[in-house]
């Protein structure tokens, strides 16, 4: 059984934020002081997520992805994806992340299955990258993007191109390309 859209495609992916908080301040995304988050209990519980990815699997759901702001910033996130993997239901289990919290949970997320990492960098520039994101954590993503292709994960690079801002880095980006087994995404930004 699957579910349909208004176009009778089969709907077999789920996207789950499973927070609102994150570690860098991106300007487009957050105020410098940052937001105020929602209380932690109206986040949906671990228990609460596996329930739902269940059913949803059982409907044919084959694919999760768990974003968030930075998801490794909620407690115990391993464990919610070894909870995912063993529910036996998932073809592709994937992550989204700014890189910052990532690289120490490299082994763990290949254990589990995760192979697919969606890594959110607009520039290749430490200045720029600063700018942005209001931190200077611009080494620890790149050291973390070569980790990912060292251990040979699937990296889909996000950029989020803004004139004026990061439109000298459309080039250097796609040359990661060319460079490595990456997929760079041009991401616009959300006005």
């Amino acid at each position: 059984m699957y579910l349909k859209d208004s176009f009778e495609r089969n709907i077999n992916y789920v996207r789950i934020a499973v927070t609102d908080r994150c570690n860098l301040r991106c300007f487009y995304c957050m105020p410098e002081k940052g937001i105020e988050y929602e209380p932690k209990s109206h986040l949906l519980s671990y228990e609460e997520i596996t329930r739902l990815l269940k059913i949803l699997g059982n409907l044919g759901f084959s694919k999760v992805r768990f974003t968030g702001g930075e998801p490794f910033l909620r407690k115990d996130f391993i464990k919610l994806l070894e909870n995912t993997a063993a529910l036996n239901l998932f073809e592709n289990i994937h992550i989204t992340s700014n890189g910052t919290l990532l690289e120490k949970y490299l082994s763990k997320l290949k254990k589990i299955g995760v192979s697919k990492i969606n890594l959110s960098l607009d520039t290749l520039d430490k200045e720029r990258f600063r700018k942005i994101t209001r931190r200077d954590d611009f080494f620890k993503v790149m050291q973390t993007f070569h980790q990912l292709i060292q251990e040979s994960f699937n990296v889909k690079v996000n950029a989020v191109i803004m004139h004026g801002v990061n439109t000298e880095d459309i080039l250097p980006l796609a040359e990661l390309a060319v460079k490595y087994p990456v997929s760079i995404r041009y991401i616009e930004e959300m006005p």
